[in-house]
């Protein structure tokens, strides 16, 4: 428990009535003195004595973040004492900004209490919420008592994920595609797989009406499709092509690329330059661990993206390329061109506009471009999106 500014302001003018009236004599000023110090006593008695029996619920929405798409803190608070609650303030620090401050009605006995603020999603990575501090006050606002609700939290800002369709390696074959672990519960396909329980969108015309009419929910058909080729990815990591804002971008186009390849149902690879790593996505968990791994990733100085594509080039087998990266020099178009003597197709991705304004047929994701548009326009005149 402590003073406000005001039960400060109002001690000090009591004491300073109290020394008048000593040096003069007046009565008063010892009346003022006795009248400052009984509201600070009162007010002090007030909020020692009140008591907070609140349960207090605290969710992130939507449950994944994501880096510009409007997210929010919903607070719930139910009083579970037999009387109402005075007015309170809460106080959330957020990290990244000047935190959330909200001052809450009284509320009823078994009552309950509805608040929520917004949370600031510019940039992925982590994002700090709390620790959450419930603010009590006498009704003079002159002694005031804190506290701690919740405690500090971790939230995870994904990376942006931009919808760019679906992307299939349709252009050159990876013989090796095929002997890849099948995806369970593929979407789509000609071939009878497994039974799964209906969800909303599903279409009606692959609902399995025997299977359905001896349980008790609808049933639909799921269906693999064969895959003919692989979509391989790369997510240049060299620190000088990229300023912060741009690794945001290439983070994002890793991801949406993903996802669309992920849709194409085609065998899917992941590398990053440094350190050396290469994921076969094979299943949804494992491209949610990539995402929540692009979420905390930064550039490193140990990265060759020359290199990376030269050794990939050696190893591959065909099918579709995606090479993201910041600010390419000379080096990189050279070793593109090779690439695509092995690859059917090679897409790149350029997270910075190109200073020599060239790189003519590149998918350029400069913050200030469509890089939806741009992605469908390049993936769409090759055959390879959709």
């Amino acid at each position: 428990m402590g003073l406000t500014r005001g039960g400060i302001g109002v001690g000090l003018a009591g004491v300073i009535s109290f020394v008048i009236g000593r040096l003069f004599g007046t009565d008063e000023m010892y009346l003022l003195a006795a009248m400052c110090g009984l509201c600070v006593v009162l007010g002090a008695l007030y909020t020692a004595t009140a008591s907070l029996d609140l349960a207090i619920g605290r969710t992130a929405a939507p449950s994944k973040l994501r880096a510009g798409t409007p997210a929010r803190i919903d607070l719930v608070l139910r009083n579970t004492s037999k009387r109402q609650t005075p007015v309170l303030r809460l106080d959330d620090e957020v990290g990244g900004s000047q935190g959330a401050s909200l001052h809450l009605a009284p509320i009823a006995a078994d009552g309950r209490a509805e608040v929520a603020y917004r949370l600031p999603t510019r940039r992925r990575g982590e994002l700090t919420v709390g620790p959450l501090d419930l603010t009590l006050g006498d009704p003079l606002g002159l002694t005031r008592s804190v506290t701690r609700a919740s405690d500090r939290v971790r939230l995870v800002v994904h990376p942006e994920l931009v919808d760019l369709g679906i992307l299939q390696a349709t252009a050159g074959h990876d013989p090796t595609a095929d002997l890849q672990p099948i995806r369970a519960l593929a979407s789509g396909g000609d071939e009878f797989f497994a039974l799964r329980p209906y969800v909303v969108g599903d279409e009606l015309k692959r609902v399995h009406w025997k299977a359905s009419a001896r349980g008790n929910d609808l049933v639909v058909r799921q269906e693999e499709r064969p895959r003919t080729g692989r979509v391989t990815i790369v997510l240049d990591r060299q620190a000088e092509v990229f300023d912060e804002a741009g690794f945001d971008r290439a983070c994002s186009a890793a991801i949406s690329t993903l996802t669309a390849a992920w849709r194409g149902d085609d065998a899917l690879r992941f590398l990053t330059t440094a350190p050396a790593s290469v994921s076969d996505i094979r299943s949804r968990q494992e491209l949610n661990a990539i995402d929540e791994q692009l979420a905390s990733m930064n550039t490193t100085p140990d990265a060759s993206l020359i290199r990376t594509v030269e050794e990939i080039s050696r190893i591959g087998r065909g099918g579709t390329l995606v090479i993201i990266t910041g600010r390419p020099g000379a080096e990189l178009a050279t070793a593109i061109e090779r690439a695509r003597r092995v690859f059917g197709v090679v897409l790149p991705v350029i997270c910075h506009a190109p200073e020599d304004g060239g790189w003519g047929g590149s998918i350029i994701h400069d913050g200030t471009h469509d890089f939806a548009a741009a992605w469908r326009a390049a993936a769409g005149a090759i055959g390879v999106g959709r």
